[in-house]
């Protein structure tokens, strides 16, 4: 019995991390602002949850099997936040891990894409309700 080789690559099977503590989850796209354009970070799940010291965290994991992490901070009173077109929004802090290996302590505009207008006006409202 003779098999037939094909020249299909294996399919990969990416299994999402889960957060199982987060209260919030949804696909986005992650950007950050170099200069004077947005360049893209990454494709992930973003995950609010509740940290040890009644903080919310925000978590964004890469859809990939390894999950790492694209930003993973902690919402603050002074966190900037603001909706920017059809389904975007901006949060403006000091990203972990950070964008800018020269500058890793500064602020850096991030911009989160969302699938619908309705899912970024449901993410700017959670970020702002949250950060306090």
């Amino acid at each position: 019995m003779e098999r037939e080789e094909t020249d299909e690559p294996p399919k990969v099977d990416v299994k999402e991390v889960k957060e199982d503590d987060a209260f919030y989850s949804k696909k986005c796209k992650l950007f950050y602002k170099k200069d004077s354009e947005f360049k893209e970070k990454g494709v992930g799940t973003l995950h609010l949850k509740k940290s040890n010291d009644d903080k919310v965290q925000l978590l964004i994991r890469a859809d990939t099997n390894l999950g790492h992490i694209l930003l993973n901070i902690l919402l603050q009173a002074s966190l900037h936040v603001s909706r920017l077109g059809k389904n975007n929004v901006m949060v403006v802090c000091v990203p972990n891990p950070p964008v800018d290996e020269k500058n890793p302590s500064s602020p850096v505009p991030l911009l989160i894409r969302v699938k619908t207008s309705e899912d970024a006006d449901q993410l700017h409202q959670l970020l702002e309700e949250k950060k306090a």
